[in-house]
């Protein structure tokens, strides 16, 4: 936890204001720590840590399938993707179905991008920045990035490609080079398993976009 808040400091160090304290956000935000500053002003951060680049992406979001997208017919398509499966990584839609819903998202592009937003940024006491840090195994070393939230949101909005895989075991929606839905799963020790789960992929593109700052 030390070593965390000492890098919050260097983080925050570049916006010239003293901290006051770090906070861990309440329960059901679209960010991890609130930042208080001196002065009375805050700034609401996500948090994201990961060690390889190009790996099968890093959970952000989960929740149910209710709340994700506001068409009926892509939430009825996602349920059959993700949720109503013979077995953990074969998918029963064809791939008739599959070219079906991804013309169904692509007709929708309203709909999948407030998903993104709600996800990415939040409706009410929205995330305001991204912190990504890259480590080595041992975290001997270390590289951090940030961003804004809205500046994220655009660089993720104006990538949006829908695809689907037309295999047996294409299970995931992909909205995007860097972001895929799937099933939460987690096994027995999971209370909400059937979530729908976001994940997103972090490549050397997309840092190159962030600032790095250490």
């Amino acid at each position: 936890l030390l070593k965390v808040i000492n890098l919050f400091l260097f983080v925050f160090a570049y916006f010239n204001k003293s901290i006051d304290k770090i906070v861990k956000a309440p329960h059901g935000n679209k960010y991890d720590n609130i930042i208080i500053f001196d002065d009375g002003t805050k700034i609401n951060i996500q948090n994201k840590k990961f060690i390889h680049l190009e790996n099968r992406g890093h959970s952000f979001d989960r929740r149910h399938i209710s709340k994700t997208f506001n068409n009926q017919f892509i939430r009825k398509y996602l349920t059959l993707l993700t949720l109503i499966r013979p077995a953990k990584r074969l998918s029963h839609m064809t791939n008739n179905q599959k070219k079906d819903f991804i013309s169904l998202c692509n007709n929708n592009l309203e709909d999948i991008k407030q998903y993104l937003k709600k996800t990415l940024i939040g409706v009410e006491n929205k995330n305001d920045y991204w912190c990504i840090m890259k480590e080595t195994k041992n975290s001997s070393a270390i590289n951090l990035y940030i961003i804004k939230s809205d500046a994220f949101y655009s660089i993720i909005e104006k990538s949006i490609n829908i695809d689907i895989k037309f295999k047996n075991n294409g299970t995931c929606l992909h909205l995007c080079p860097y972001i895929s839905l799937q099933r939460k799963g987690a096994g027995n020790t999971d209370h909400s398993p059937n979530h729908i789960q976001s994940k997103l992929k972090i490549t050397k593109e997309l840092l190159d976009k962030c600032k790095q700052i250490l």
